[in-house]
């Protein structure tokens, strides 16, 4: 994720408090606040979704190699 230290969320706090005003703050971090917690809700659905294909790749590979391991020789070959 991002690298954040503590003393930069105090600079960023301290500028936004002088930019946007004690009066509107709180109403800006909670817009801030539900933003972040609907792209980590989108970035969760992405990479489950990519998880499921991995896992539905690797149990047709499974299937794949399991039909082949499965098949009697053919004995007209050779």
């Amino acid at each position: 994720m991002l690298d954040v230290a503590w003393p930069e969320i105090l600079v960023i706090g301290a500028v936004a408090l002088v930019a946007i005003g004690p009066k509107d703050l709180p109403k800006v971090m909670h817009t801030m606040g539900t933003w972040a917690a609907k792209a980590r809700r989108v970035f969760l659905a992405i990479q489950h979704d990519i998880e499921c294909l991995g896992y539905e790749a690797e149990e047709a590979e499974r299937k794949r190699s399991s039909d082949n391991t499965s098949k009697p020789p053919d004995k007209d070959a050779g």
